[in-house]
């Protein structure tokens, strides 16, 4: 009952998709961090999520490649799609 009444104010103050956006990309990162810990870190970071799109930037094709591995885990509903971004250094 109290988390609807969250989720229903956040939606009355036009936050709520800014709210689930910011939720998904936190636990993307999580997962990364899960999987490659604080190397992968370094090199991977979950950056945005839009419309059942996540982006993660990638400091190279390598670690993009290594993340595919855990992408059975980052997407589920309701990420339907994953991308990448290369970056020298993710973004913070």
């Amino acid at each position: 009952m109290t988390n609807n009444i969250f989720k229903n104010r956040l939606d009355q103050l036009g936050i709520g998709r800014q709210v689930d956006a910011a939720v998904i990309v936190a636990r993307s990162q999580k997962i990364i961090h899960d999987h490659f810990g604080a190397h992968g870190d370094n090199n991977l970071r979950a950056v945005s999520y839009r419309n059942g799109v996540l982006k993660i930037a990638s400091s190279s094709s390598a670690w993009s490649a290594e993340c595919r591995g855990a992408l059975l885990e980052i997407q589920k509903p309701p990420v339907t799609r994953v991308v990448f971004t290369f970056a020298n250094t993710p973004e913070e």
